[in-house]
């Protein structure tokens, strides 16, 4: 077989198998919902059919055994319980096993034959069912009727004519229009012909009207609700424009057509001018037979047809395929390059300035390179969900063994990150989650004491924020023991006796390598690794984290992660003849810098009424040149607080390649990378937290 479908084959089963652990998981809360087991039996159906197609005739073999289980549940002859879950779940394990490459198959299968039997024991099947019987039980329509289909996107055009006196009533036709945009995509064209001069108009009189082109799941009904109030002064024609595509030729409908169709032009005056060489449009607009938002309105509809002809014809054959990843960090690669040659080509176009077409030139590229970047960061762009979904199963496990009943509630599941950052939020998330089960969620008996439900909850939660997303994991369990911890880093030395160290100063001692308050190691935690993971990590993708605690309540730890480590929007500024750049996520403001002398004391200047903690970057870096009398400072926010970073010149926006350094600079304090510059000469990118810090 050839190993490409093979190797597509592996991928598909390992999406199927991490669907349906969360199903699984779903199925155990609503054990009757028969659309969900109906899902679970899919799974296990598909990847029989395909392993047997592609040589794996063990794991074909126990996917039919587990199948055949399944099918019983399915029939109502076993009920779903956490048995059925928990040996399902451990059956989606085993399968994982047996299609990876490394494992031995011999001892797969042994454990595959010895764990079927133990399962039907379990169910209470003591007569394993033929490949017969499960395929005639095996209907992959869920029970209770036919699968709901997934709610298809419709484009309709939307004509929206308000009557002339809708504002002396007290209703803004704008409020309506934008109703229309909340329930999809829209392109909203006014139409303001019959506006008169300002010496005739009349503010009371409404005199535009709007053409709205609507892509939405909507119904038209649903449509028309949003003029449910203002029926009889305001005109509302709805036409969907997909029943006229043609997916074979999505040029079909021309500028000229449209125009007829909607009786601004007559075919007979259309034949007249389509010999000639000038553009329909310009041509019947100079003649003045139609207006330049008629044109505006065909020419979007034309723009619609195409478009959802395009999606149509598209969703026929393909909807997605696959994609290495790492042609994806090699197309990444090469837009960051082009980013680095498009400063070059602006800095040379700046050169000559009396050259208007090369300055021309210059800017189109840069818009092209800004698209082309944007593509390219979307399609590395991935949900947050699949990463989010795999702690289920480790705090359904985890807790069970702890003896704890714990519930894992997730939101912003669709927030995404790029998928460099997404791989490196595994492991601080499994630490922050883990230590939530261990040390800060109660045992039911505790928690009762305490007034508290028997089920714990950690919430798990992302949301943008700007060009960062923030991914907080809140528990309500004890939270943080501040005393513990400053008892245990007093005896370690990390606090004087008697030391007043802030809240903050305490919580950030538990992110040291080897501290734990733990006074025994157990196999989920104690040993004083895990936030120290968290910390590293983060601090290696430019990220922080923060933390809230109240005792008896509960802890929140959030991480605030760049959307992207490929390319940044930055501050360029200048130290002497060194060049920096300065994240534009964490830059509040800038302001001059006048000194009274070239030894005032800078660290601490006025802004906005307040004093501003400083940074002086060429005495930080170590810069030689004495200190410029009339110097600049940038003012950053990390972790909520102002702080300022001077500097020689601010030489304005940039954006930013991140070059990673070398091993030899790995150590070399308040740097997270570098970038080339146009002109060839490298600039340093901060890392402002380790500076302020």
């Amino acid at each position: 077989m050839d190993g490409a479908f093979t190797e597509t084959f592996l991928e598909e089963s390992a999406e199927l198998l991490g669907g349906l652990e969360s199903t699984l998981l779903d199925l155990e809360k609503n054990p009757t919902d028969k659309e969900l087991l109906s899902a679970a039996f899919r799974v296990m159906h598909t990847i029989k059919g395909s392993a047997a197609m592609f040589g794996f005739d063990a794991v074909s073999g126990f996917t039919h055994e587990i199948e055949s289980i399944l099918a019983s549940v399915r029939d109502g002859t076993i009920p779903f319980g956490k048995t059925i879950a928990d040996y399902t779940l451990g059956a989606r394990d085993l399968i994982r096993e047996m299609l990876d490459p490394g494992k031995s198959v011999d001892d797969l299968t042994v454990r595959a034959t010895a764990f079927v039997a133990s399962f039907r024991d379990a169910a209470g099947i003591s007569k394993p069912m033929t490949r017969k019987d499960v395929s005639e039980k095996s209907s992959l329509v869920p029970c209770g009727g036919k699968p709901a289909a997934p709610a298809q996107k419709i484009t309709y055009r939307v004509t929206v004519i308000p009557d002339r006196k809708i504002l002396a009533r007290g209703t803004d036709p704008i409020r309506l229009i934008r109703q229309l945009r909340d329930l999809g995509d829209a392109v909203c064209i006014p139409n303001c012909d019959s506006v008169p001069r300002v010496g005739d108009l009349l503010p009371e009189e409404c005199h535009v009207s709007w053409e709205v082109f609507l892509t939405t799941t909507a119904r038209e009904n649903e449509i028309r609700d949003a003029f449910i109030f203002v029926k009889d002064a305001c005109e509302v024609r709805i036409a969907q424009l997909d029943s006229v595509i043609d997916t074979q030729d999505v040029d079909a409908k021309r500028l000229g057509e449209i125009l007829v169709e909607d009786g601004k032009l007559d075919r007979n005056t259309l034949s007249r001018f389509l010999a000639s060489r000038k553009k329909l449009g310009e041509l019947l607009i100079e003649e003045k037979l139609v207006s330049k938002t008629d044109v505006k309105v065909a020419l979007e509809t034309q723009n619609q047809i195409q478009r959802a002809a395009r999606d149509k014809r598209a969703e026929l054959s393909l909807g997605t395929m696959r994609v290495k990843s790492e042609k994806l960090d090699g197309l990444m690669a090469l837009v960051g390059e082009l980013v680095t040659v498009h400063a070059r080509v602006l800095e040379a176009a700046l050169r000559h300035e009396e050259d208007p077409e090369l300055i021309s030139a210059s800017e189109q590229f840069g818009r092209l390179t800004d698209e082309l970047r944007a593509n390219a960061m979307d399609i590395r762009m991935v949900s947050v969900g699949g990463t989010f979904a795999s702690f289920r199963r480790m705090v359904r496990d985890l807790s069970a063994q702890l003896g704890k009943e714990v519930a894992l509630e997730i939101r912003g599941e669709d927030t995404e990150l790029d998928k460099t950052v997404i791989e490196k939020l595994q492991d601080p998330l499994l630490h922050i989650i883990r230590n939530s089960l261990d040390h800060g969620i109660e045992s039911p008996t505790e928690r009762a004491r305490c007034g508290k439900p028997a089920s714990g909850t950690i919430r798990l939660n992302a949301e943008h924020k700007g060009t960062f997303v923030s991914i907080t994991v809140e528990d309500d369990g004890k939270g943080l023991a501040r005393e513990a911890i400053r008892q245990k880093a007093a005896q370690k030395g990390l606090l004087a006796p008697g030391e007043n160290a802030s809240e903050q100063e305490i919580y950030k001692l538990i992110f040291l390598p080897g501290f734990s308050t733990s006074e025994a190691v157990t196999a989920v935690s104690g040993r004083g690794v895990g936030m120290d993971v968290v910390k590293r990590q983060m601090e290696s993708i430019g990220g922080n984290v923060a933390i809230e605690s109240a005792e008896g309540v509960g802890t929140k730890i959030s991480l605030n992660i760049p959307l992207t480590l490929a390319i940044i929007d930055g501050l360029l500024v200048r130290v002497s003849n060194e060049f920096f750049v300065v994240p534009l996520a964490c830059i509040d403001g800038c302001f001059d810098l006048a000194r009274e002398g070239p030894r005032e004391d800078t660290s601490v200047a006025l802004y906005q009424g307040h004093q501003l903690p400083c940074v002086e970057l060429r005495a930080f870096f170590g810069v030689p040149g004495p200190a410029l009398r009339d110097a600049q400072t940038v003012v950053i926010n990390v972790q909520g607080s102002r702080y300022g970073l001077i500097v020689d010149a601010i030489l304005g926006n940039t954006q930013a390649v991140v070059k990673p350094l070398g091993a030899a600079y790995k150590g070399a304090r308040g740097l997270s990378g570098a970038t080339i510059r146009g002109d060839g000469s490298v600039a340093l990118i901060l890392d402002t937290e380790r500076i302020v810090n």
